[in-house]
């Protein structure tokens, strides 16, 4: 491992673990009825935490058809993303069991999409691209429903204005993602292990504590609502 690659996990942890007493601090200010925002806040960076820390140890990859393949992203990514999408949620509105069936669909989808990701990085050319074009697929139908039904619900919730900031970030950094991993060492080969790890970092901490800053931010002004 580079030690490119492994200041980038470093950096990981050690913001992934600041973010989360920032976000314990942020959620003793909540009201009781949002107090759910800084549980999905910090259970999103502290699963983070612990995925760059197993990486900056060594641990969380594995050797396949000569490359290097970090699975520890993906375990990352299969227990994050749907918190996140739960927290989109819970802007969206405050009973999320009269629109459980969405956000059940939400989330298989969303983990349809990460694990056919992985599927594509364990995967020879040209099988890799067939994965890549499965995955976003299943990527087209998350942000379908963000943009659709899911907002539609936010129109009658608590934060119309928080819940569009927060859809807007969602979505844009998530195109990012399969674009890295496209022109990365899981696709075309384009970024080297140092560049793409980086790329991978910043999106990780902007869509993880920066997303959890502005989703508790949104949340604490809900007190006096």
């Amino acid at each position: 491992m580079s030690a490119g690659v492994q200041a980038s996990f470093v950096i990981g942890w050690m913001l992934m673990l600041a973010g989360g007493v920032v976000f314990w601090v942020m959620s003793r200010s909540l009201p009781a009825a949002e107090k759910r925002h800084g549980v999905a806040a910090m259970s999103i960076v502290f699963i983070a935490f612990a995925n760059y820390f197993a990486m900056a140890l060594g641990q969380g990859h594995v050797n396949f058809n000569g490359e290097t393949v970090f699975f520890a992203r993906y375990t990352d990514w299969v227990l994050t993303t749907p918190i996140l999408l739960v927290s989109l949620a819970m802007m969206a509105t405050r009973e999320l069991a009269r629109i459980r069936t969405l956000l059940f669909s939400l989330v298989v989808a969303d983990v349809y999409m990460i694990v056919t990701g992985l599927v594509g990085n364990l995967s020879s050319s040209p099988h890799n691209y067939y994965w890549w074009i499965i995955s976003m697929v299943a990527f087209i139908a998350v942000l379908g429903m963000i943009w659709g039904p899911l907002r539609t619900e936010a129109a009658r919730g608590p934060d119309r204005a928080g819940f569009d900031k927060l859809a807007k970030m969602l979505t844009i950094l998530w195109l990012i993602y399969p674009l890295v991993w496209l022109i990365g060492t899981s696709g075309f080969g384009w970024l080297s292990y140092g560049v793409e790890s980086w790329f991978y970092l910043i999106l990780d901490v902007t869509a993880k504590v920066g997303f959890g800053y502005v989703a508790l931010t949104a949340a604490r002004k809900l007190k006096t609502t």
